[in-house]
């Protein structure tokens, strides 16, 4: 099975737009792909908001309470938006969602929110989550000056918390600046052996949420990941 986590160096990097592409490259390569947002905040309002977005580019029929379990008003972390409402977020519902989506789909693409380590429950962030869940990670990057930092930081955090780094993004969302001639060079240095690429700059519109430029994008993605993921190769 294809599984992946989606993680970021920060918010507002370009998770969705990425977790988007991979899920409709996927869908065109005639693999039934599940998505996942085990928490959502910022939500006002029904079938808005990343979960939504992620379910259009899966083309799946999967009801968006089991997509994201938990969506919440405040525009906060997981566990401040949590407590601000006075819901608590329960494990064992993230367990089940998970676990249903696994036995329906041939691939699976989970969205966190923030980066790694924000937290969900008390004691359990992202990282912990997608280490019970046992999830190979994609970092999503913007690409600008600080990139460097904010992504070997990461790297070594996931690294930290027993996760496998299938992958680094880095993201055009940023208007270009000179780093960009030299970022994606020293991040390899200092990864090792993971797959880097580019991503250009992009919005979610349209019944593939990038159209056919992020289609391109997404399997560009997967074929950078077809030696961690054999059935890539396979399903071509």
């Amino acid at each position: 099975m294809i599984e992946l986590a989606i993680t970021g160096t920060d918010t507002g990097v370009g998770k969705t737009v990425v977790a988007c592409a991979i899920a409709s490259a996927l869908r065109a390569r005639a693999i039934s792909v599940g998505v996942f947002k085990p928490v959502e905040t910022g939500i006002t309002s029904a079938n808005t908001g990343d979960g939504a977005a992620l379910r259009n580019a899966a083309g799946n029929a999967d009801d968006l309470s089991l997509v994201r379990p938990y969506a919440f008003t405040l525009p906060v972390a997981p566990l401040a938006a949590s407590r601000a409402e006075g819901r608590d977020i329960e494990l064992g519902v993230l367990d089940r969602a998970i676990g249903t989506l696994r036995a329906r789909h041939r691939a699976l693409i989970v969205e966190g929110a923030g980066g790694l380590f924000v937290p969900v429950l008390n004691d359990t962030t992202y990282a912990d989550l997608f280490a019970r869940w046992k999830l190979p990670v994609l970092i999503v990057a913007a690409d600008r000056l600080g990139v460097i930092n904010h992504t070997i930081l990461t790297v070594r955090a996931a690294r930290a918390s027993g996760l496998e780094v299938a992958a680094i993004v880095l993201n055009e969302s940023a208007p270009a600046d000179e780093s960009r001639d030299t970022n994606a060079a020293l991040i390899s240095e200092s990864a090792g052996a993971v797959p880097l690429l580019r991503f250009p700059r992009m919005h979610l519109s349209g019944d593939h949420p990038q159209g056919t430029e992020g289609l391109a994008a997404g399997a560009r993605v997967l074929d950078a990941m077809a030696a961690r993921f054999p059935e890539l190769v396979v399903q071509r």
